[in-house]
């Protein structure tokens, strides 16, 4: 969770600094609009995953004192959170690629391939696994998901700003 907290803030800064740097070129006018209309997306878009963390942070610690979840939920939960880290801390470098929707297309794809075998592993392990361990499952992989979402959203926000600057 700190991890994700800290890459998260790399992916403010690095929005920020974009935007600073678009304010350099064009009008003053221009880029207050764009600046303006990037901000409020990517704002949003920050602002919710960090919402999302602090909803982690605090299932993970309401569980501290419970049972860990079964392995083959854990497991799985495990996954989708290190791919969502991987996901937020890549943002800024993935939009210097030449084709950064095909890249975060494919990981958030294989985020939303283990929500759905997670989804599938809750929904067939009724006799297994307690009403409050599932719940606590299903929101988590929920918030991996959304704010795997969410990045993308912003990598492609930064990737607009950079494609329609004045000049290109």
């Amino acid at each position: 969770m700190i991890t994700l907290s800290g890459a998260l803030g790399e992916l403010r800064q690095e929005t920020d600094e974009l935007v600073a740097a678009d304010t350099a070129i064009g009008t003053i006018e221009e880029a207050d609009l764009r600046s303006l209309v990037t901000d409020m997306y990517v704002g949003q878009d920050v602002g919710r995953i960090g919402l999302l963390i602090r909803q982690i942070g605090d299932i993970a610690w309401a569980r501290r004192s419970r049972q860990p979840l079964p392995d083959e939920v854990r497991f799985r939960l495990r996954d989708m959170g290190d791919d969502c880290l991987a996901l937020v801390g890549r943002v800024a470098d993935v939009v210097e690629l030449s084709a950064p929707h095909a890249v975060m297309d494919r990981q958030v794809g294989d985020i939303d391939r283990h929500q759905l075998e997670l989804c599938r592993v809750l929904l067939s392990s009724r006799d297994s696994l307690a009403v409050r361990d599932a719940v606590d499952a299903a929101v988590l992989g929920r918030c991996y998901q959304e704010c795997a979402q969410r990045a993308v959203a912003v990598a492609r926000h930064i990737a607009l700003l950079q494609d329609t600057a004045p000049g290109r």
